[in-house]
């Protein structure tokens, strides 16, 4: 019983420890998510919004800044685990993101989100 108890141990905890496949996934959907809700700001809040998306793998987030009545935030926190590249991207009132970027999620696979110019945001 001991030895069945050892042999589990050894080759499923390393199952448990790493990270999980839809974990990069969920980050990748986070991001699309964020990019979307940025572009929908900028659109709507007009000229003196300053909308901006930061990717900030330093800090483990994905902010959204902006200005109403002072500035605005909105954070996402990125598990540890999870390294991607940093960007900041601002929003202009029709939408269009400056600059496009490629951003990288890495984890237990490579994951990219594609932000055009055009403001649109896609897995790539």
């Amino acid at each position: 019983m001991i030895t069945i108890l050892g042999i589990l141990a050894a080759f499923a905890m390393p199952r448990f420890l790493q990270t999980s496949p839809f974990e990069s996934r969920t980050i990748q959907d986070q991001l699309l998510r964020a990019a979307q809700d940025a572009q929908q700001l900028a659109m709507h809040k007009g000229v003196g919004a300053n909308v901006q998306l930061q990717i900030d793998n330093g800090n483990k987030r994905i902010r959204i800044q902006y200005n109403d009545g002072g500035v605005q935030i909105r954070d996402t926190t990125i598990p540890s685990d999870i390294t991607f590249s940093d960007a900041t991207i601002t929003y202009n009132t029709l939408g269009d993101a400056t600059p496009a970027s490629t951003i990288v999620i890495t984890s237990d696979s490579t994951r990219q989100v594609c932000i055009e110019t055009t403001g649109y945001a896609h897995t790539c």
